[in-house]
């Protein structure tokens, strides 16, 4: 797999991020992209979109239609395509790109667009940093923390344990690529390791605080308690989930991804292990929300609420940057199914 550096050249960071050798006479590149988070209900479109999902789907009168979600690195939007076909459904390949003329209307008081013409769009007139979200910690910025937080560990079977795992290059390389999410929080290239050290400070912060608590064992459990996202989530456009990542989930493809690792060391100590995959399996906090195991231990439930908080706090200040980037100048947010209401923007003094 590429090098995330390499994924991002001159030529496909987003349209304001990129030089002006273009505007200055340079060879032409692709139209200026109309975002989705610009779209307004009667707007007509002609443009380009990532396809993020389709599916063809009969109507009750026996006609065909492809329902689809298009999405950029701003957002997405519900899709309508009536009285389709088959042929017409290959042009909503998912992960693909997508030239598609239409309007935006309002349905249910929600945005949609109602598709009338489309056809597949060749990715190499595609500014792809346009459509997919990026971190803005640079990679080798976020490698060198991370590797000198692994040196920080005194515990030496968490510590060899966690170079073992990281030195693997598969593993590396998926996990500073990857998102933290496909939508709420960190969903964005490099969102994973982001969120990973984010909540690593804290966790260090608190370990500090309260002696009482393993330090090692705790941000060993933050460090590790997404990396299954690197197998349940695919990296590419779109952030879709992998085959595996919907049958199994990332909570128990982490858990038998350190377990594997482990097993490499004929003397690691049984309960060292059994400590830190509880601290993967129940960092969900309930079954409910997909944990087989609730937090038993001081630093399972630290770890449930540290890595939460960032969650949810990360998720908070985009959906924020997002409302105002919208053109919303109000001091509350529209309604966010996330927050499960209206967020107050200005409590920063």
């Amino acid at each position: 797999m590429a090098q995330l550096g390499s994924l991002f050249p001159e030529e496909l960071k987003p349209a304001q991020q990129r030089g002006a050798k273009n505007a200055r006479g340079g060879k032409a590149g692709p139209a200026e992209h109309t975002f989705i988070k610009d779209l307004v209900a009667g707007q007509e479109i002609d443009g380009v979109f990532l396809v993020a999902d389709a599916s063809l789907r009969a109507a009750k009168n026996g006609s065909k239609y492809v329902q689809a979600v298009f999405a950029d690195r701003t957002g997405t939007i519900p899709v309508r395509h009536w009285d389709a076909n088959d042929v017409v459904f290959q042009a909503y390949q998912a992960r693909s790109f997508a030239k598609a003329r239409g309007r935006v209307e309002t349905y249910q008081s929600k945005l949609q667009m109602v598709v009338f013409e489309v056809q597949r769009a060749d990715e190499k007139t595609v500014n792809a940093g346009d459509y997919v979200p990026v971190s803005k910690r640079p990679r080798e910025e976020m490698e060198k923390e991370f590797d000198e937080l692994l040196e920080t560990f005194t515990d030496p079977d968490y510590k060899r344990m966690l170079k073992a795992l990281f030195a693997d290059k598969e593993v590396r390389e998926k996990f500073f690529v990857s998102p933290a999410a496909n939508m709420l929080h960190h969903a964005w290239i490099g969102g994973l390791a982001e969120h990973v050290l984010s909540a690593c400070k804290t966790a260090a912060h608190v370990a500090d605080e309260r002696p009482f608590l393993n330090r090692d064992l705790l941000v060993a459990g933050v460090i590790l308690h997404d990396i299954g996202k690197i197998l349940e989530l695919d990296s590419g456009p779109g952030f879709n989930y992998t085959d595996t990542g919907r049958l199994i989930g990332h909570i128990v493809l982490g858990a038998l991804l350190v377990q594997r690792f482990i097993l490499e060391f004929k003397d690691f100590p049984p309960k060292k292990r059994d400590l830190i995959l509880h601290l993967i399996l129940s960092h969900h906090g309930t079954r409910e929300f997909g944990s087989p195991v609730t937090p038993c231990t001081a630093e399972a439930v630290a770890l449930h609420h540290l890595e939460c908080m960032d969650a949810k706090v990360q998720g908070l200040q985009s959906l924020i940057e997002q409302d105002t980037e919208s053109g919303n100048t109000g001091a509350w947010t529209d309604f966010s199914r996330m927050a499960d209401g209206r967020v107050y923007k200005e409590s920063k003094p």
